[in-house]
């Protein structure tokens, strides 16, 4: 592995790491401050859409958010990140074949290629870090 994956590795460990901490005192004040609460509450019906887990991660990334989409989504939409935007961190399935020890798919016992899910880290954007994209 080159060293520039090793780092890209490494901060994206940090930062799910950050995301983590960020997502348990978030749930923390949740549930122990009832005000805090009712103010999660309101802002999880804009994002029916998300799981659980997702309204509380951006809600503790920021917490003023409105609208999310992913960086490719809001360009279809006709809009754009503003340069030097932070996105907000969430989790999204995924899937991937499962591969043996020379990297050949396994076969599951029905004949087709086995398959793991699990979620990656991505990045959404709210609507306020965006701009209608100029023509």
């Amino acid at each position: 592995m080159t060293t520039k994956q090793e780092q890209r590795k490494k901060a994206a460990a940090e930062k799910r790491e950050q995301v983590t901490k960020a997502h348990a005192a978030t749930v923390e004040r949740i549930e122990n401050d009832a005000e805090y609460a009712a103010a999660f509450a309101k802002f999880a019906k804009k994002f029916p859409s998300y799981s659980a887990k997702n309204q509380e991660l951006i809600f503790a990334q920021m917490d003023t958010a409105t609208v999310c989409a992913g960086f490719n989504k809001w360009k279809a939409e006709g809009r754009m990140v503003r340069k030097g935007e932070t996105g907000i961190k969430i989790f999204a399935p995924t899937s991937r074949k499962v591969k043996d020890e020379d990297g050949k798919p396994q076969k599951g016992e029905d004949g087709k290629d086995e398959k793991e899910t699990g979620f990656i880290m991505v990045t959404v954007f709210d609507i306020s870090q965006t701009e209608p994209a100029s023509e």
